[in-house]
């Protein structure tokens, strides 16, 4: 008889002190947050009169952020922009409690993605999207494979969180995988897309809906 998968709380418990790494496209989340009580004379569009901002690490970045705030002891990788965006996730990154020297390599002409929401009586209005949509470059993505691959025997479980950016499309996924493999870890993504053959040979592949 098959044996049922352990409960939330079990799981939560076995991540404390866990050692976990990730790898995955980082992008830095902002909100705009105040209130709407009129519309523009220049076009049919709400004014927003702001009242505050924040900004924190999403993307690969918030997986990170999870997997801290549960207890587990993370390693990070990711490839930023010589930019503002990026100077930014890198010193919130390693502040965060949780977090070993994370690694963000940078890509010169590269633009982090931003991803600035803009809200009001708690609904979102708008969401821009600056960014750079492309594979990393090749000797880029082989200083990555190289440093993750020195993470042998540290982190059993990997977590490839693809958020189609750039860091993990091509060959990318494919050759951490078989990286990790052979050095006898576990491997889980988080996909997006549709072309899940990329991550042949991942032991869970935990699709969003």
């Amino acid at each position: 008889m098959r044996r049922p998968p352990p409960e939330l709380p079990t799981v939560i418990h076995r991540l404390k002190g866990a050692r976990v790494g990730c790898v995955g496209d980082v992008m830095l989340d902002r909100y705009v947050v105040g209130d709407v009580d009129r519309i523009s004379p220049e076009a049919p569009v709400p004014v927003l009169r702001v009242a505050r901002e924040e900004a924190m690490p999403g993307g690969a970045g918030n997986v990170v952020r999870n997997l801290a705030a549960l207890g587990a002891a993370t390693r990070f990788a990711s490839v930023i922009g010589d930019d503002v965006a990026g100077s930014e996730l890198r010193d919130r990154l390693s502040q965060m409690d949780g977090v070993d020297n994370p690694l963000l390599l940078v890509e010169p002409g590269r633009r982090t993605p931003v991803k600035t929401r803009f809200l009001a009586q708690g609904q979102q209005l708008l969401r821009a999207d600056d960014e750079t949509v492309a594979p990393v470059a090749e000797e880029i993505g082989r200083e990555l494979l190289e440093n993750v691959a020195a993470w042998r025997g540290t982190c059993p479980v990997i977590v490839l969180s693809d958020y189609a950016k750039g860091v993990l499309l091509g060959s990318a996924a494919t050759a951490l995988i078989k990286v990790m493999q052979a050095q006898g870890g576990r491997i889980v993504v988080d996909p997006k897309g549709a072309d899940f053959g990329r991550y042949r040979g991942a032991d869970v592949i935990a699709k969003s809906p």
